[in-house]
């Protein structure tokens, strides 16, 4: 074999092996980023929904439609298929303030608690520094100002 055939075979080998990982590769990162973007589609939508109806509709349909995204991220979580669970979890304790604000005004003193500590709780298991009892009161505080 002469120098440049050797060169040219080494080339060749080197380009395959190279395709080979870029392929395997981008397919794994584009599966994952394909996966999280679905992800944060549907929970966003979904959340989105949820607040508008929320913000529009009767009280009765407003819990339902805030009941239906809780049922809809605990499902989600079973999956054990969650790409971003702090996201997860900051939607899942905006919801529970929500309900906060509708126990609060319907009277609810005992699910107006049970909705804070929720919401406490997934605010925590998502890492966030603003967990507190007097940080919750205060996001449904302004909640309830806008509504």
């Amino acid at each position: 074999m002469t120098r440049p055939l050797k060169l040219g075979l080494a080339l060749f080998v080197g380009l395959v092996a190279g395709v080979s990982v870029g392929v395997v590769y981008a397919r794994h990162t584009i599966g994952v980023s394909f996966g999280w973007m679905s992800q944060w589609a549907a929970v966003g939508t979904y959340a989105q929904l949820a607040d508008f109806q929320y913000q529009y509709a009767d009280e009765p349909h407003a819990r339902a439609a805030l009941a239906d995204f809780l049922s809809f991220a605990e499902k989600l979580r079973a999956t054990g298929h969650v790409t971003d669970p702090k996201a997860l979890g900051f939607s899942v304790a905006r919801t529970y303030a929500r309900l906060a604000v509708l126990d609060r005004h319907s009277g609810n003193t005992d699910g107006y608690q049970s909705d804070l500590a929720h919401a406490q709780a997934e605010l925590k298991a998502a890492g966030s520094p603003h967990s507190s009892v007097e940080d919750v009161e205060r996001s449904v505080n302004q909640l309830d100002s806008h509504q």
